[in-house]
């Protein structure tokens, strides 16, 4: 049996629905776009955060985007943070169906919990 091989747009499809399996998977929310990307180990809150998601979402100005304006949200993204956009995709097609893989979705203190300045962060 021959698994199919995964598309960015159906695991687009796939992480649009996370929570809510009556949802078409039509559109997807921010919360589910940072679920995919944190998923995907780009949204590390160090290069990538979720303001930086946040803000190029927005700027749509609605809760919910479709497919298209997704690839023009990640090309935001991606221009705004220096990332290559190809790897980007194929790091987001290859991460798994949602809830492959365990994604620890941070609460703000943790950020507090393991704070190092700059000057003392081992590089």
């Amino acid at each position: 049996m021959s698994q199919e091989e995964a598309t960015l747009e159906g695991q687009f499809s796939e992480f649009a629905k996370i929570n809510d399996k009556g949802r078409s998977g039509e559109t997807i929310t921010l919360s589910n776009s940072d679920y995919w990307m944190r998923q995907a180990k780009i949204l590390d809150d160090r290069k990538l955060t979720m303001t930086d998601t946040g803000v190029a979402f927005n700027k749509f100005s609605k809760s919910e985007i479709s497919f298209d304006e997704w690839l023009r949200f990640l090309s935001d993204v991606c221009e705004n943070k220096n990332m290559d956009e190809e790897t980007t995709k194929q790091l987001l097609i290859n991460c798994g169906l949602p809830g492959t893989t365990a994604v620890k979705e941070p609460q703000y203190r943790d950020y507090f919990d393991t704070y190092k300045p700059k000057d003392r962060v081992d590089n």
